[in-house]
């Protein structure tokens, strides 16, 4: 359990740090690369790191024994 977070937590990161990369080419000089960079590698992975989050939060408590029949 413990290490699925800390993967998460390491999708989020890479991510956003590739998104950071990325913007400061492709806002300071126009690089097309910079684009490529955010929103094909960073952006899929802070939804990938953040999904991880976001969708325990959302579900809903989980009850033992009980079903939706």
């Amino acid at each position: 359990m413990m290490s699925a977070v800390l993967f998460r937590l390491g999708l989020l990161a890479v991510g956003m740090s590739v998104v950071e990369i990325g913007l400061g080419g492709a806002l300071g000089h126009g690089y097309p690369l910079g684009w490529g960079l955010v929103f094909l590698v960073g952006l899929p992975l802070i939804v990938a790191g953040s999904a991880g989050f976001m969708v325990p939060l959302l579900d809903g408590p989980n009850r033992k024994g009980s079903s939706d029949a």
